[in-house]
C-alpha cells in the first residue's frame, strides 16, 4: 500500500523558496532528472509519495523558472531521468523531501503525467495508407543514394 498521493503543489510550493537558484540552467536540468523517474516522500507530510512523468517534471521545472524570469528548458527525454545529484538531494532534503527509486515495472496510479495521450489509431496520418506512403518514400530515398 502506497498511502495517500501527495499533491504536487506541495512540492512546487517548497521548491519556490529556493528562489534565484532556480534560474540556473544546470540546476534546472539536475532538478528535472531528479523529479523524473523518482518517487518523492515528504517528512511530516501525508503517508504517500509523489512521482512525476518526464513531461510533468519538465513542466514543473519550467514553471519554477518562469517565476524567476527565465526561458523554459527542453528537458523531457534528455537522459539521466531518475538521477538525483548531491546538490538536488541536499536542497530537497533541507525542504523535508527524500527520494526513493521508482518501480517502473508496473502501472503506478500515483504517477503524475501531463494528461496527454497518443492519438487514436483512426487519427489522420496513423492508418495503413499513411504507413504505405511512408514506406514508399523511404524506399525511394534509399534508391536515390
Amino acid at each position: 500500500m502506497t498511502g495517500t498521493p501527495i499533491d504536487e503543489r506541495e512540492l512546487i510550493r517548497d521548491l519556490e523558496c529556493l528562489g534565484s537558484v532556480l534560474a540556473d540552467d544546470s540546476f534546472g536540468e539536475e532538478l528535472y532528472r531528479a523529479l523524473a523517474n523518482t518517487a518523492w516522500r515528504k517528512a511530516e507530510g501525508p503517508d504517500g509519495r509523489l512521482s512525476l512523468s518526464w513531461s510533468r517534471a519538465e513542466a514543473v521545472v519550467n514553471q519554477l523558472r518562469e517565476r524567476e524570469g527565465q526561458d523554459p528548458l527542453t528537458l523531457s527525454q534528455t537522459g539521466g531521468e531518475g538521477e538525483v545529484s548531491d546538490r538536488i538531494a541536499h536542497e530537497l532534503s533541507r525542504l523535508g523531501w527524500s527520494a526513493t527509486e521508482l518501480n517502473t515495472s508496473r502501472e503506478d496510479p500515483e504517477h503524475r503525467s501531463s494528461g496527454r495521450r497518443p492519438p487514436p489509431a483512426t487519427a489522420p496520418g496513423t492508418g495503413a495508407e499513411w504507413q504505405r506512403q511512408a514506406h514508399a518514400e523511404a524506399d525511394e530515398d534509399q534508391g536515390a543514394e
